[in-house]
């Protein structure tokens, strides 16, 4: 699909920056695996590409790419150490050290989707956080509870209940909001960051983010001591920031040198789209 796009559209296209999901090698372009995309896995997208197009490619983990992007020009743009967190199908996330991801051994820090969640059920599959903490999850909980199809739901249809006051919706939302809130304290000992930042389409609710905030001082009285509530706030760029931090991986990976003619006219290429929007924010000031 993409080389097609590029075939029909690619006339002056300089580069192609690719945000995806899984574990990936962003330095040498392996894709070990991508997410749920289970065709996807043990292959070098970027050689790949780069043979087909000829211009040069570079891929990055979509929740990484999120977290450069709010580090490059974002909510993080002010924090040296700091946490992604991104709400989408799974649980995707990055840790920010020195203003750069940490990657790990096997690529795998960040990972929050592999992290168990039951101690006493640990050897099951479905007790992860990207079931319990991925959107799909919250689909499931308020299904349950109001007996309803979970294809009759989505994530924009359950805020708009809550926002109505729904209580059953507003008592599921409650639940996945303590258990990301759980995982967020535990991050904060772990890593100690300046910030977390929330991302993903259910980011862009202000619920969301009023009720983790909220969770979150309710553990912190469980502490005898005093110590610090994570401060939490969402992306810049919410469900849009992969795709910027994309770009900020193709620019500094290629050392790519812009003009404003360039800008100008990837701008009316998306014209009408966020994107359009938060590049004239960032290269035009």
């Amino acid at each position: 699909m993409l080389v097609q796009i590029y075939e029909e559209h690619g006339d002056g296209t300089n580069g192609i920056a690719i945000s995806a999901p899984g574990v990936i090698d962003s330095e040498t372009g392996f894709m070990y695996n991508a997410g749920t995309i289970f065709c996807v896995s043990n292959i070098n997208i970027v050689e790949i590409l780069e043979n087909r197009c000829h211009v040069p490619v570079t891929v990055e983990n979509d929740a990484k790419s999120a977290a450069l992007a709010e580090v490059w020009r974002g909510a993080l743009s002010d924090c040296k150490n700091a946490i992604a967190v991104i709400c989408g199908t799974a649980v995707g996330g990055a840790v920010i050290c020195d203003r750069k991801v940490l990657r790990g051994k096997n690529f795998m820090a960040g990972e929050f989707s592999y992290i168990l969640t039951e101690t006493n059920d640990c050897m099951n599959p479905q007790k992860v956080l990207a079931e319990r903490n991925g959107v799909p999850g919250l689909i499931r909980l308020v299904a349950e509870r109001k007996k309803l199809p979970a294809e009759e739901l989505d994530g924009e249809k359950i805020f708009s209940m809550a926002n109505c006051g729904d209580e059953e919706a507003l008592e599921c939302l409650r639940i996945f909001c303590n258990h990301l809130a759980v995982q967020i304290t535990n991050y904060q000992f772990i890593f100690d960051p300046e910030r977390f930042a929330i991302g993903g389409g259910i980011s862009v609710q202000p619920l969301f983010l009023q009720m983790i905030k909220e969770e979150l001082k309710k553990i912190n009285r469980v502490y005898p001591h005093n110590v610090p509530i994570p401060e939490v706030t969402t992306c810049k760029y919410f469900n849009d920031s992969n795709l910027i931090g994309a770009l900020y991986v193709h620019l500094q990976e290629k050392e790519e040198k812009y003009s404003m003619e360039k800008v100008k006219a990837f701008m009316e290429l998306v014209n009408g789209r966020r994107e359009a929007q938060y590049l004239r924010e960032m290269f035009c000031r």
